[in-house]
């Protein structure tokens, strides 16, 4: 498992030695992110679960100590290590009632250094092995019976996936399950079912493709599996959300018998039991609502949630019927309309782009260029 690191250092050459002098991949750890300041190291601290922070005590806008101040109050703050270029003790003391664990003078002396951050590691590790059971239960008293964690937690998301190995006895289906789990690289809590099913919640990190990216992984268990059916919840935020996943995942184990497929998610059942003429439908109803609205900010949410439509389901019927994205939809149907504005009309570039749904003109002569192979004001000097 890869431990995440933030290094903070208003001095770019103590923050690259930091970054390079360092074994971090020996350390298993993965430094995410190298920042100059104290709002810098906050706003990363809020994008993501971080483990260990490398500070400096003195840095502009907000120190060091600022920081540890601040997510000290925090339910779950990473271990920090603090920097400093003076003889700041007095601040360091301070400092360490705030979870730091040690206080470096520069010169760094790097072996020192690397030294401290194995302890710290250790540390960390030992942590994670005392809450990892204790979250699995709280897990399981929230799928089970709905009863929320007794604390606050960071926001992970979360998916819970309902595995069935019909074919191989109970243990040995788990066993196999177990093995195949080595490939996830988050938190992962894995509890029996009855019927030789598995319970599987899985925490997630990241946001970008998070569905997809779970649906490809009960695929490639399905096929490594052999004989196991795995349905999929949705992706829903916060530990105390794991039941609405669960429920559904065992929702969708009831339409196992209906289809052939190994992967069951609430998007294959609604591409299954949607007519195509439903579908041509939804999706004329849908460029229609663009065009008498393409000059707000529409999100592909917004007008899939118009048709009653899951967004993923939308995106692709979308594409299969138009032949280009939502988003290309948006920007050509924008574009053909301001041409009618640029060859009929005297209005500054500014109003047109405000009249077809941009707020930035410098955006929107881009995507005019993109589109039009010209800028708005060649355009116009054309039909003038």
């Amino acid at each position: 498992m890869t431990f995440k690191v933030v290094i903070a250092d208003d001095e770019p050459l103590i923050l690259k030695n930091l970054n390079g002098i360092i074994d971090w991949g020996r350390l298993d750890c993965e430094v995410i992110a190298c920042v100059k300041n104290g709002k810098e190291i906050l706003a990363t601290l809020q994008q993501h679960h971080v483990d260990l922070l490398l500070t400096d005590i003195s840095m502009p806008e907000k120190t060091g100590l600022e920081v540890l101040k601040e997510i000290h109050k925090w339910p779950s703050s990473p271990l920090s290590i603090l920097l400093s270029g003076y003889d700041e003790f007095s601040y360091a003391r301070e400092g360490l009632k705030y979870n730091a664990l040690d206080y470096f003078l520069k010169p760094i002396d790097y072996n020192e250094l690397e030294m401290c951050i194995t302890q710290a590691i250790t540390i960390i590790k030992e942590k994670r092995e005392q809450s990892y059971d204790q979250k699995k239960q709280w897990i399981y008293d929230q799928i089970t019976s709905g009863t929320d964690a007794p604390v606050k937690e960071p926001l992970y998301s979360y998916v819970a996936l309902l595995v069935w190995h019909p074919h191989r006895k109970e243990e040995e289906g788990l066993q196999d399950l177990r093995a195949f789990l080595g490939e996830w690289k988050g938190e992962f809590f894995l509890y029996p079912w009855s019927g030789k099913k598995a319970m599987l919640v899985l925490q997630l990190e990241e946001s970008v493709d998070i569905g997809k990216n779970v649906s490809l992984f009960a695929e490639k268990g399905a096929q490594i599996i052999e004989g196991s059916v795995w349905t999929v919840g949705s992706v829903v935020e916060g530990l105390n959300s794991c039941k609405a996943s669960s429920d559904e995942a065992k929702e969708l184990a009831s339409l196992a018998s209906f289809t052939n497929m190994k992967v069951i998610t609430k998007e294959l059942v609604e591409h299954i039991y949607t007519p195509k003429a439903s579908a041509a439908e939804a999706i004329n109803q849908a460029t229609t609502f663009i065009k008498h609205n393409f000059q707000e900010d529409l999100s592909i949410e917004q007008v899939a949630n118009q048709v009653g439509i899951s967004v993923s389901y939308f995106s692709q019927l979308f594409k299969q019927k138009e032949g280009v994205t939502f988003l290309e939809y948006v920007r050509k149907e924008r574009v053909k309309y301001a041409c009618t504005f640029l060859r009929n009309s005297d209005l500054e570039t500014y109003r047109i782009a405000e009249k077809v749904g941009y707020t930035d003109q410098r955006y929107f002569s881009q995507v005019f260029k993109k589109t039009m192979n010209m800028t708005p004001s060649q355009y116009r000097k054309q039909y003038q």
